[in-house]
């Protein structure tokens, strides 16, 4: 066990365990994340929670129509104070987590949100927030690179500034991203651009939005296929067809940057033992776009919670995200409900 360690091997583990995490930015270390995954489990006996993705405010001043955050309401009254989202990062760190994605709502509308990066990269955890962009002042991103963030995501959905605006329904909204990265790249914060690809920018958006991250020199295009969950849950028609998909696929090839590419096929974070979102209300899931619920932070330690849900997995993976499936979706659904009231691994879903 890594109490019995010496300080100097503890270290290095450590040190080359938070290292393979640079597989979200770069492919050619896939492998080595999986073989620090291994020392780990050697290590302490379980699989390590490797991602985070903590919503500290589900505020947002735009009106997205694929938001997913939507449904949880924008009331900032119960959301976690400070402290309690400090507390909640501690323990993170505590079950091996590697990586924390500030995400939300719109993360930058916590006042607070500077000190929290701060708190997670003074712990040791790497750090990344994603953002629609609309507050990547100058100021904001000098302060972000005092606070110590690593990475930030910026969304852009569609390169005709009018469109991008109507999707995220908050006029301006591209102009201050797109100079938010300019920021982002002044400071050398690693700069990646979101898309979510629909319909409406399957045809040519796609490569538009590849042509402006080049001239923006981002690190890393990131392209989320959609998801039937929030505004889309009831929205079949938004999922891409196959030949949709495979223009998308066409795209994977373009090498300007790194590109990642979350298709149908991925491995869904359901399935993964190693990532885990957390809502600004202290509300446990699987994964951002899973809103059913494993626990809540503020009633139980987030180890017991993450313990039960590990041990109760017993999920077929048809491949991709089960939110776009309906047999999985009631089968995620049924373990969940299951972990949340506090069973383990007597029980096996199907």
């Amino acid at each position: 066990m890594m109490r019995n360690l010496s300080p100097s091997l503890k270290e290095a583990v450590n040190t080359f365990y938070r290292a393979t995490r640079l597989y979200s930015t770069n492919r050619s270390l896939r492998a080595y994340a999986q073989a620090g995954s291994y020392i780990y489990r050697k290590i302490k006996g379980q699989a390590p929670l490797i991602t985070v993705t903590l919503a500290p405010t589900f505020r947002c001043q735009g009106n997205c129509v694929h938001c997913f955050a939507a449904v949880k309401g924008r009331d900032r009254s119960d959301e976690m104070s400070t402290e309690e989202l400090k507390g909640a990062i501690d323990q993170l760190k505590a079950l091996g987590s590697l990586l924390i994605i500030f995400s939300g709502g719109e993360a930058l509308l916590r006042e607070d949100i500077f000190d929290l990066i701060a708190h997670a990269h003074d712990i040791g955890l790497l750090t990344r927030i994603s953002t629609n962009g609309y507050l990547l002042t100058r100021e904001r991103v000098a302060e972000l690179k005092r606070a110590g963030l690593n990475q930030c995501g910026v969304s852009i959905d569609d390169a005709d500034p009018a469109t991008h605006d109507q999707l995220r329904g908050l006029p301006g909204c591209f102009e201050r991203a797109v100079q938010g990265l300019r920021y982002l790249h002044d400071y050398k914060i690693n700069s990646k651009i979101l898309v979510v690809a629909s319909r409406r920018n399957v045809t040519e958006g796609l490569e538009r939005i590849i042509d402006l991250g080049r001239k923006l020199q981002v690190f890393s295009i990131y392209i989320l296929i959609p998801v039937a969950a929030g505004r889309w849950a009831d929205a079949p028609d938004e999922v891409l067809s196959e030949e949709e998909m495979a223009r998308v696929r066409k795209l994977y090839d373009f090498k300007f940057v790194h590109f990642e590419l979350h298709t149908p096929e991925s491995m869904c974070c359901a399935y993964n033992k190693s990532i885990i979102y957390v809502g600004a209300t202290g509300d446990v899931t699987p994964c951002p776009f899973i809103p059913y619920e494993i626990g809540n932070i503020r009633k139980e330690p987030l180890a017991d919670i993450w313990r039960r849900h590990v041990a109760a997995l017993r999920l077929e993976c048809r491949g991709g995200c089960p939110m776009n499936d309906e047999k999985a979706r009631r089968a995620l659904r049924s373990h969940t409900e299951f972990v949340k009231a506090g069973g383990s691994g007597n029980k096996r879903n199907r």
